[in-house]
């Protein structure tokens, strides 16, 4: 017996020591921990703060208050506390603060959407200053306690790890330490935020604070994920990790990086002013000097007379990291003699408007040494120069687009693809400066399925590989919506920054978080479309519905999956959310079959779904047909449309 005893003792004594050690960030609606903020906190890491805060309490109805490193510091919230409160470091509180602008979406779900992505008023008022260092603390930003050197200000990757009972967050100051927050809400609190409309917030009565010590660093430098949804919501954008835009903002999440302009001739040369006075600045083609081209770069006077104009640009629109001067959007190429030799000398186009550029920028830098010029290589420009013609300028950056590839398979393993990756080797000798232009859609039928979800994973990783200075991933940039558009912008915005991550594993979270009851039918429909991928099988930019990629096989059992998703619906926001996925079926029966499927009602099926979304009719009151223009859908001109 006696032995028997002594074992219970010890593990009595055991269990003891395990629940005194057990270290909870929240438990039953209380937290012993406060936000520690430095003093000179940039705004990205007082959102960061608020926001850590704000989420915590939507998890958890815990209240997380602010101490201060110096009674100098800002900090959110008050040293008073109320016993019944379960509020360290903070007054009162309304129940309902930090809750402004939700609402549950599914009672049961632990999932809630919202509007706003920013904390409320009432946290965001609750400003004041005190020092105290008593309990346990969450530190925001860099502290000497964390044991490791300080990042610089403009690093991007962060660290959260624990140091005895307190929990460090920190990287570099502008955007880092933000991200830092974002991602242990994220890996070990599992917020999602899925689109600007939609974030999962799950709800835990409990959260044990383990040992922790994690780092990442954004694999690509410059990340723009270029869809109509995230250009238009810049909290969504940073909660993503996102840190460019198209054009220049800073908010309280930070500034965002930005490149001014694209396909800039007739910007910065505009025919309108010149081409009646000066027609030789424009590109002699078929025998006429033409107003619709482009620009004659054999011209020095037009040089001299763009870099003026462009450094009026740069006064007029600072900030900016780089400003651009590249062909228009289209091939109709100078063919005057100087032109010629020159595209003869450099073995092709891109040389001829390489060594313009570089002259352009040698006359910028004199103004502006901090700003990088950046230029195409885009369809006839897209090849390099010639070995040992010309390279660019150290403040020149090549825009590199892949606009011809194959979309279905990663770059590197599609014999289609050759001649784009042999461009990217011969670019790569030449600079470091590469920016990659890539594309996510097809730009003919925005709502035709492009299952290219592998092969942005993979060609993302080759370009990390490369050392790409950014990306921008072109979506459905000026639709409302499209083929899986909110899947694809969080799936970009995911790979961006880490594209080892499983796409499979990502598509099925996205989907079932955010279908709800109807989530198994639409991966059964997201695995059919993704299953059109072959050896054989090639996907362009120009894909169309009649195409061989499809057929009426595909059209038949994706027709009969997504009306099982709409059947399987058990809301309102559900049904809605499944009807975008649907009209990609109904778009494409009606291109196809277009008499049957006007006399069976698919056309008034995808009318409906159209007008019923209020994300596309509530800024302009479009009609239908504008909509369906803006939207890129193509319907046969047999079909009148009110």
């Amino acid at each position: 017996m006696k032995p028997r005893i002594q074992t219970l003792l010890l593990l009595l004594t055991f269990a003891t020591v395990r629940a005194a050690a057990v270290n909870f960030l929240f438990a039953n609606g209380k937290t012993d921990y406060s936000i520690v903020l430095p003093a000179n906190a940039t705004v990205s890491e007082r959102t960061a703060a608020k926001e850590l805060q704000h989420y915590i309490r939507q998890i958890s109805g815990a209240v997380v208050g602010h101490a201060s490193m110096r009674a100098d510091s800002g900090i959110i919230g008050h040293a008073s506390e109320r016993a019944d409160s379960g509020v360290v470091g903070h007054a009162s509180m309304r129940a309902n603060s930090g809750v402004v602008g939700h609402a549950s979406e599914r009672a049961n779900s632990g999932i809630v959407g919202h509007a706003s992505e920013r904390a409320s008023t009432d946290e965001a008022a609750t400003l004041g200053s005190v020092a105290h260092y008593d309990g346990k603390h969450i530190y925001i930003g860099w502290d000497e306690a964390c044991g490791l050197p300080c990042p610089d200000s403009d690093d991007e990757g962060f660290t959260y790890l624990t140091v005895g009972d307190d929990l460090h967050i920190f990287g570099g100051s502008e955007r880092g330490t933000m991200y830092g927050v974002f991602a242990f809400l994220e890996r070990e609190l599992g917020v999602r935020w899925y689109t600007s409309s939609f974030t999962k917030v799950p709800q835990m009565d409990s959260y044990e604070l383990p040992q922790l010590n994690h780092s990442e660093r954004p694999a690509i430098r410059q990340r723009l994920d270029f869809c109509y949804d995230s250009l238009r919501n810049p909290e969504w954008m940073a909660h993503n990790r996102m840190n460019t835009m198209h054009i220049k903002r800073t908010t309280n999440y930070g500034p965002f990086t930005a490149y001014w302009g694209s396909h800039t001739f007739n910007k910065l040369i505009p025919p309108e002013k010149y081409f009646d006075e000066h027609p030789e600045y424009f590109s002699l083609h078929k025998g006429q000097r033409s107003n619709k081209a482009q620009l004659c770069l054999s011209n020095d006077n037009m040089r001299r007379e763009l870099t003026e104009n462009l450094k009026d640009a740069i006064r007029e629109n600072p900030g900016y990291w780089c400003y651009d001067v590249s062909q228009n959007d289209n091939d109709y190429n100078c063919e005057c003699p100087e032109c010629m030799k020159l595209v003869e000398w450099y073995g092709g186009r891109s040389g001829a408007l390489l060594t313009f550029v570089n002259q352009v920028a040698d006359d910028v830098r004199q103004e502006f040494p901090d700003i990088y010029i950046g230029t195409f290589a885009y369809r006839t420009t897209r090849q390099a120069p010639r070995t040992g013609s010309v390279t660019p300028a150290d403040n020149v950056v090549i825009r590199l687009c892949d606009i011809e590839c194959c979309m279905a398979h990663p770059i590197a393993e599609c014999p289609q693809n050759k001649s784009f990756l042999d461009d990217l080797d011969a670019w790569l000798r030449l600079t470091p400066n590469i920016y990659i232009w890539d594309y996510a859609n097809s730009f003919y039928h925005y709502l035709l399925p492009f299952p290219n979800y592998r092969a942005l994973a993979v060609n993302f990783q080759l370009f990390a590989n490369s050392n790409v200075i950014g990306i921008m991933e072109e979506g459905a940039h000026d639709a409302p919506w499209s083929e899986f558009s909110e899947l694809k912008q969080w799936m970009i915005a995911q790979l961006l920054w880490n594209p080892y991550q499983d796409t499979d594993s990502l598509t099925s979270m996205f989907i079932a978080d955010y279908y709800g009851a109807a989530a198994p039918f639409v991966q059964q429909y997201f695995d059919l479309c993704q299953g059109r991928i072959s050896n054989d099988r090639h996907l362009t930019l120009k894909i169309k519905p009649a195409d061989p990629f499809f057929g009426d096989t595909f059209v038949t059992n994706g027709l009969r999956i997504v009306e099982k998703a709409l059947a399987a619906a058990d809301d309102e926001q559900t049904l809605q959310r499944t009807k975008r996925i649907a009209a990609q079926m109904y778009y494409m029966k009606l291109q196809r079959e277009t008499q049957k499927a006007t006399a069976d009602g698919t056309l008034e099926k995808l009318c409906d779904i159209i007008t019923a979304d209020s994300t596309i009719l509530r800024e302009n009151k479009y009609t239908l047909q504008r909509v369906l223009d803006s939207m890129g859908l193509r319907l046969p001109s047999t079909i009148s449309v009110p």
